[in-house]
């Protein structure tokens, strides 16, 4: 009778250590893919504003008008400080959701994320995201 015991106890603990381990092989697999296809759409946007950069050698010069041809949440390019930043990509990873973004979207934009609409400041972590999605210079 032990030695039934023993090993209905033996398989038991083995089922149950082959089921985890393979849960978690399972999530391993999957969890890199979604972070990938997140990081590619993030660099594809930002090797875009890089090239831009890179056509001139030297950083762009963007009038009023060509930001304003960039007004959609496909296509969103705003100005901060007379800089002007390439953000499309960044509107789904935004922690206030893209609709706290796209209103400015083609526009002026430096007081509405200086104060987030709501006189509170960004953090200083928002502050240094925006050079990864930095176009150019408004003129």
């Amino acid at each position: 009778m032990k030695k039934l015991v023993t090993i209905s106890l033996f398989i038991f603990w083995a089922v149950v250590a082959a089921i985890l381990t393979a849960g978690l092989v399972f999530y391993q697999k999957q969890q890199p893919v979604a972070n990938q296809n997140t990081n590619l759409a993030t660099q594809s946007s930002r090797n875009q504003a890089t090239n831009l950069n890179k056509t001139s050698g030297e950083s762009l010069t963007l009038t009023i008008e060509e930001v304003a041809k960039h007004n959609s949440v496909a296509d969103c390019w705003m100005i901060i400080q007379n800089k002007v930043y390439n953000v499309s990509s960044y509107l789904n990873l935004h922690p206030g959701n893209p609709e706290t973004i796209t209103p400015y979207c083609g526009k002026e934009a430096t007081t509405a994320f200086e104060t987030k609409d709501k006189n509170k400041p960004h953090s200083q972590e928002a502050w240094s995201l925006l050079g990864d999605y930095y176009v150019g210079d408004l003129n």
